[in-house]
């Protein structure tokens, strides 16, 4: 029995550079923290919802904990991928994996990102707008990116 691949939304090839490893050849954690950020951003990038929320109101981001970007191994290059798992009325869950390389790991790295939105004044969070569900699930299934 073959399972099916999950489609991604978002899918970023980045090589590993020299200047983006530590002393020991690892993939730096400000490095890894940085191409997360990048796809959370190019996810969200696709939610007119978000782009268009009143000047009162900004968009939050709480990532989950970054696993070791050792775990990586020294991968030549790397492919991370995001989609939304889940939209509650004031939390969208963006679910994003690593793929290592080229290297001596092939193991993918899973972390995911809570993101919400929030008075600018009162830092106060707010619900998200009632078409932000139907945006998520037409983004949803235009995702083309397995990993």
């Amino acid at each position: 029995m073959t399972g099916a691949l999950p489609l991604w939304s978002i899918g970023l090839d980045r090589h590993v550079g020299p200047d983006e490893v530590d002393d020991d050849g690892f993939v730096a954690a400000e490095t890894m923290g940085r191409w997360l950020a990048e796809a959370v951003d190019a996810y969200l990038a696709q939610l007119d919802t978000l782009r268009r929320l009143p000047a009162h109101y900004r968009v939050v981001r709480r990532p989950g904990r970054q696993p070791r970007a050792s775990l990586l191994g020294r991968p030549n290059d790397v492919f991370i991928t995001a989609s939304a798992t889940e939209v509650r009325t004031a939390e969208l869950t963006i679910s994003l994996q690593v793929r290592p390389f080229g290297g001596e790991i092939d193991l993918p790295m899973n972390v995911t990102c809570h993101v919400g939105i929030e008075d600018v004044d009162t830092g106060a969070a707010a619900d998200f707008d009632a078409s932000l569900n139907a945006e998520v699930v037409a983004v949803e299934r235009a995702a083309e990116y397995t990993s």
